[in-house]
């Protein structure tokens, strides 16, 4: 009992293709010749090329049909940032760093005000130079 279904359309599927009709020819030349209805020899002839031409062609066929084919992660592909996006980015990132750093700069201005020894105390000790002299009688003092 023979299958009923839909005609198998084969290459003609390529006339409702897009690109240019050489393109075209190529593409269904391949084809047939996968498909066994066409001999390298008879592809040759058909595109005018050598055979080394068409077993090149073949492959780059092949290898662009078969990258196509390579399973795609699932859902919607993010966009790729605009130049604007990335500046706003880059711009927010900015503003939280300033932000915490004028947090930084408020809070030493209040223990400043609150504390104002330790202030004094650290640069008082920063500034202060002591030298050893020795005076007439053979001690050692300080001096600023």
């Amino acid at each position: 009992m023979a299958k009923r279904g839909r005609p198998i359309k084969g290459d003609q599927l390529v006339e409702d293709s897009a690109g240019s009709e050489l393109a075209r020819q190529r593409l269904r030349v391949i084809l047939q010749t996968l498909a066994g209805a066409l001999t390298v020899e008879e592809a040759c002839g058909a595109l005018g090329v050598r055979r080394s031409g068409f077993h090149k062609l073949r492959r780059q066929f092949l290898e662009r049909a078969t990258d196509l084919l390579e399973p795609k992660p699932r859902g919607r592909r993010r966009p790729e940032p605009t130049a604007t996006e990335v500046e706003l980015a880059r711009m927010k990132r900015e503003v939280v760093e300033l932000k915490l750093e004028l947090k930084a700069q408020q809070i030493r201005e209040e223990i400043a005000l609150v504390m104002p020894h330790l202030l004094t105390a650290k640069r008082g000790a920063a500034h202060k130079k002591t030298t050893r002299r020795s005076t007439r009688g053979g001690s050692v003092r300080s001096v600023r």
